[in-house]
């Protein structure tokens, strides 16, 4: 990450990325998978870009600091109905991580 994470914007990527190994358990139950959601929310001003960007950095590429391994089977889906929000958001996620870049946000 570019930038230091507040200590709620930890907190909730922390909370994120546990639901995020609890719905993926749930999934791949043998005997009944189930399907699941995980979503972000918070005010306006609070930092959801970069806390998103510090959950996909740790899907993709682990995390010492929250301890979270990465999963090569992580896929994330960012969209809206709005093509130019999308590109914000694209470039704003490339402003907040290192690892996240131009050619591994793809963009369709």
């Amino acid at each position: 990450m570019k930038f230091t994470l507040k200590d709620y914007q930890a907190e909730a990527v922390g909370h994120l990325l546990a639901n995020l190994d609890r719905a993926k358990e749930l999934h791949r139950r043998p005997d009944k998978p189930q399907a699941t959601s995980v979503a972000l929310t918070a005010p306006t001003g609070a930092g959801k870009t970069v806390i998103a960007a510090a959950v996909i950095e740790a899907l993709f590429f682990g995390s010492d600091r929250f301890d979270f391994a990465p999963d090569p089977e992580a896929v994330v889906i960012w969209f809206s109905d709005d093509p130019n929000l999308n590109d914000q958001s694209r470039f704003r996620l490339m402003q907040a991580s290192e690892k996240l870049t131009w050619q591994g946000l793809e963009h369709v």
